[in-house]
């Protein structure tokens, strides 16, 4: 996929790469959408100077705003807004142009759309959920930026769970340490199943260890009552790793740090770095 400015050549549109189908075949399509869709900066301006209304919509509710968002075209995001384009218009499917942002990776769309306003977080559970759909595809800077954004790292959605526990179930380690950082719950996970118990399942050393050095309880059970080290592969190396755990004590380092962060609250997590603290110790704080 095309990275970088817009221009006006004619390059093949990563909206019709994910959506499967010939962007030229939809009847119901303007051609605000297609100079959109091909990042044709040039051509959307002059369609825009003519009158063309940018708030178009495709009978699926399709705006220009949204091809040039899948096809992370920014100079022609920017020009749409610019115009008034409506940043939070959802499709049929409840899709937004920061989801669309969130689906290719496009770290500078989702900038842009976040600074005129458009909503970090789908407002209703079957929505699609841009926070979910970032960490599934591993995009850990846009996982950072929407944290700053102020998304809700807890929100949690019917089929998928937290962001936390989807970071666990695709073993996505550097999102899920985002996520923590960001004062993610470790024990929310789907249900009654917790990120640690995802973490085993998925046989996610790495992660697990993660989890268990931000709080995780490794006694939790899920709806079958099962703790983690019951629900990982037998014999593997996270079973293994978990019944050693269990039959050594926490160190009192860690039993601290965990409680001073709970005692702050993810929304004061920010202001460890204030802290009248040595360097060392905020550092440690921050797990750093």
């Amino acid at each position: 996929m095309k990275r970088g400015e817009d221009d006006d050549d004619d390059v093949w549109n990563a909206s019709a790469v994910i959506l499967d189908i010939d962007s030229g075949s939809w009847s119901d399509r303007s051609p605000l959408h297609d100079a959109a869709c091909q990042g044709r900066l040039l051509a959307l301006k002059t369609l825009i100077a003519q009158g063309h209304s940018v708030n178009v919509l495709t009978v699926d509710h399709i705006s220009p705003l949204h091809e040039a968002c899948v096809g992370n075209h920014v100079a022609c995001a920017r020009a749409l807004i610019d115009a008034g384009a409506n940043v939070n218009v959802t499709t049929i499917d409840g899709v937004t142009p920061l989801f669309n942002a969130c689906s290719v990776g496009s770290l500078r769309c989702l900038e842009l759309l976040l600074q005129s306003d458009a909503r970090s977080q789908a407002l209703a559970l079957c929505q699609p959920s841009p926070i979910h759909e970032t960490v599934s595809r591993g995009y850990s800077n846009l996982v950072e930026a929407l944290v700053e954004w102020g998304v809700d790292v807890d929100y949690e959605i019917p089929h998928m769970g937290t962001p936390l526990y989807t970071a666990c179930q695709c073993k996505e380690f550097i999102c899920a340490r985002k996520l923590l950082d960001g004062g993610a719950n470790v024990q929310r996970g789907s249900n009654m199943e917790t990120p640690l118990h995802a973490a085993a399942q998925k046989d996610c050393v790495s992660i697990l260890k993660l989890l268990l050095e931000y709080g995780a309880d490794i006694n939790a059970r899920n709806l079958e009552y099962k703790r983690p080290v019951e629900v990982a592969p037998p014999g593997s190396l996270t079973e293994g790793f978990l019944l050693i755990y269990e039959a050594t004590p926490r160190t009192l380092c860690q039993l601290c740090r965990q409680q001073i962060r709970e005692n702050l609250g993810p929304s004061r997590l920010h202001c460890i770095p204030h802290l009248p603290l040595p360097k060392a110790m905020k550092d440690f704080l921050q797990y750093r």
